[in-house]
């Protein structure tokens, strides 16, 4: 039985709680008995200088809004692949999905016509969400799995931003938004996507079609009757605000990424993280907004959107990417050496197979009283004195090397060479690398016989 089919059948709060992984006494206490605070509320600045007001669930609403959310996302993978849709209609908050995946399906086109829904979030209240679940043809649940989905969900009669749950029960009502907007732009000769609130169409048309948008006398683009009787129609706003036509001659920009011949970012928004990482570099810091230092998570998450974005446009081979890396590559490369050679707080372990940390950490955690230099107690919790550095497959495509004693051997080679563009306070701990006593690391062994390294 999928997971579609046993949400369709169940027709209690146990059957739910079994479904989303949870004690049904426990669901039922928080949602009709508890009377702790279940959201706290802040703000977030938007770009226009306004702000957004964030609903954020507390930690045992959060696990609770997380495992729906799990379980409706399996359902609208299910519901996708049911369909049969060739391409994915909306991108925001799904798995394998992203604002890229999004702005790929307008890339190189003669026009780009971006429209926001208004207001998209609180569209949603409770009774919209609970019939949803109870009429959609897809689901048909019954009235009480609908109404206990609806209170895990809602809050103040909406779905709130913070919430973990709320983008993919939007996405499965805007669901028919989509349904309803691809049909109009098929017909139009044109490429329709969703991100969220944000709706993207695109053509090569010579003249784009009047009935999704059209030029004012007074040169203004407006949206055009059909789209807005589509949208109207489904109980949405178009926020004119944010409504816009791109010509292939100027920049064309889909979910904040450049679509003009590529998927590439801004210039500028490349340019500050270059800059930031050359402040790093020099004095170990830097600033993302005036006055105030950034974190290295901070801009870890902008030179990984960056490089994720950038990285299909190379398509050298693991060999020429390790020894000419391109723009992108080599900051990346150089802050990654940063975070983790350079600039560690503590003693870095690299270990040779995936299991190995596990084990390590294991042998330390049994071994404590005689490694206590390595590993601590406190409040009945354990603290590792050091660092463990995971070969992820990000790392490996980021330095060009594979697993085990070849990616080691690569990496040590690459080592000092990566260390010499850091001027700031750094190489106060060591970086450890463990081996294996077998006949695999000779290659390792010969390296080190070969050669001294020496570092900055």
């Amino acid at each position: 039985m999928t997971r579609l089919e046993a949400l369709h059948n169940a027709k209690s709060i146990y059957d739910l709680s079994k479904l989303l992984g949870f004690k049904a006494k426990s669901i039922s206490y928080f949602l009709y008995h508890s009377t702790e605070e279940k959201y706290y509320t802040f703000e977030i600045p938007k770009k226009n200088g306004e702000f957004r007001k964030i609903q954020a669930p507390t930690d045992k609403l959060k696990k609770l809004q997380s495992r729906l959310a799990t379980l409706l996302s399996d359902c609208f993978e299910e519901i996708d692949r049911n369909q049969g849709y060739p391409n994915s209609l909306s991108h925001g908050f799904r798995r394998k999905h992203s604002i890229i995946s999004n702005a790929n399906l307008h890339k190189n086109k003669r026009y780009v016509f971006n429209i926001d829904l208004k207001d998209f979030f609180p569209t949603f209240n409770f009774g919209r969400v609970r019939g949803f679940f109870i009429k959609n043809k897809h689901f048909q649940l019954s009235p009480k799995i609908a109404t206990i989905i609806a209170q895990i969900a809602c809050f103040d009669n909406g779905l709130p931003q913070g919430s973990p749950c709320s983008p993919i029960i939007t996405n499965l009502i805007a669901h028919l938004i989509d349904v309803r907007l691809v049909n109009l732009a098929k017909h139009a000769k044109c490429t329709y996507s969703r991100y969220a609130d944000d709706i993207t169409f695109s053509t090569n048309r010579k003249d784009f079609p009047k009935e999704i948008a059209y030029k004012t006398n007074a040169n203004q683009w407006v949206v055009g009757n059909n789209l807005n009787a589509e949208i109207t129609k489904l109980g949405f706003t178009i926020n004119d605000k944010k409504t816009n036509m791109q010509y292939r001659m100027s920049r064309q920009v889909a979910t904040g990424l450049i679509v003009n011949e590529k998927v590439n970012v801004k210039r500028e928004y490349y340019k500050k993280a270059r800059a930031c990482c050359q402040l790093l570099f020099e004095i170990d810091d830097f600033y993302l907004s005036e006055g105030k230092s950034g974190s290295l998570n901070q801009l870890d998450g902008i030179l990984n959107f960056i490089y994720q974005v950038k990285r299909p446009h190379d398509k050298e081979n693991i060999g020429p990417r390790r020894f000419k890396p391109n723009a992108i590559t080599k900051l990346y490369r150089e802050f990654l050496s940063y975070r983790h050679f350079f600039s560690g707080d503590k003693p870095l372990i690299i270990c040779e197979g995936k299991t190995d940390i596990t084990y390590l950490k294991c042998a330390l955690k049994r071994l404590h009283p005689d490694f206590n230099q390595l590993i601590e107690f406190k409040d009945g919790k354990t603290k590792h004195k050091v660092s463990f550095l995971r070969f992820s497959d990000r790392l490996k495509d980021v330095f060009a090397i594979s697993e085990g004693t070849p990616g080691l051997t690569a990496l040590m080679e690459m080592y000092a060479d990566l260390l010499k563009r850091f001027k700031g306070v750094g190489l106060i701990h060591p970086v450890i690398i463990v081996l294996d006593t077998d006949s695999g690391n000779k290659e390792i062994r010969k390296k080190l016989e070969e050669k001294t390294y020496e570092f900055p």
